[in-house]
């Protein structure tokens, strides 16, 4: 465990999350709520030609933001939070999923329903084998419609009772420019904003390597492999699975021939 992180991690393993404040500067909050309505109207027009985005469970949800802008890069790949990230899941994780969520004043979101972030897997992980670390690019509290969760439910091995999530689940306080990090096997759900403008956040989800991604982010890239190492190992390249023998061992070969190297 990292000194540096020593109140943290305490905090992610009694209470199931965590929050640390001031890791986004004014100026980048500007710039993250731009580019996430960016995207999204992106996303929208890609789907025109079959769906209105918007009369979907899918409305409001910027998916895979890096995708369409490297700027997103800097978020998921951010030395503010890397190293934890590092305790938590040790040397090898990668990123399973980053998504922009817009959550408009009286307006019901698709994620507003308890849930957790490993959905369907309802079994108790120990040491944690997900962490999600969301961004607050608007201030969460009560009235914007922040997280609502249930702590400690991520030591549990189903979904509490709707009696007790009534009485025992808590709303997320924390300003813009914080991070909120959870267990993902903690139930939560959206809340719903009664302020006079959206609430924005920005979620990563950091995996062992084991943990199937929510796309396939080496083909959302086209197969062109970062230079950098640690990059290559965060999106996921040499996690994914192959798709015939000879890909197959192609792998195996560089793995091998790599390893004789050291």
């Amino acid at each position: 465990m990292e000194n540096n992180f020593k109140k943290e991690l305490e905090e992610l393993d009694i209470l199931g999350y965590t929050i640390i404040e001031d890791v986004l500067s004014p100026d980048e909050l500007a710039l993250v709520r731009k580019k996430i309505f960016e995207v999204y109207e992106i996303q929208k027009k890609e789907t025109e030609p079959f769906f209105d985005l918007d009369s979907t469970e899918e409305s409001n949800i910027a998916r895979a933001p890096f995708v369409y802008d490297k700027f997103f890069y800097t978020l998921f790949n951010n030395d503010k939070i890397i190293p934890i990230i590092r305790a938590i899941l040790g040397n090898y994780f990668i990123l399973q999923a980053q998504n922009g969520v817009i959550v408009y004043p009286n307006l019901v979101h698709s994620m507003s329903n308890w849930h957790r972030d490993l959905s369907h897997m309802n079994f108790v992980c120990d040491p944690m084998i997900a962490i999600n670390a969301f961004y607050c690019i608007t201030d969460f509290n009560s009235s914007t419609g922040a997280t609502q969760l249930v702590p400690h439910s991520h030591k549990i091995g189903y979904q509490p009772s709707a009696e007790f999530i009534e009485k025992h689940s808590i709303s997320v306080e924390a300003k813009a420019g914080s991070l909120f990090l959870f267990n993902t096997m903690m139930f939560h759900q959206t809340g719903r904003n009664v302020s006079d403008g959206p609430r924005i956040g920005l979620s990563h989800m950091y995996t062992k390597y084991f943990v199937k991604q929510q796309m396939d982010i080496p083909a959302l890239l086209n197969f062109e492999e970062p230079e950098d190492p640690f990059l290559h190992m965060l999106l996921g390249f040499g996690c994914n699975v192959p798709t015939n023998v000879l890909n197959y061992r192609k792998h195996r070969y560089e793995v091998t021939k790599n390893r004789k190297k050291k």
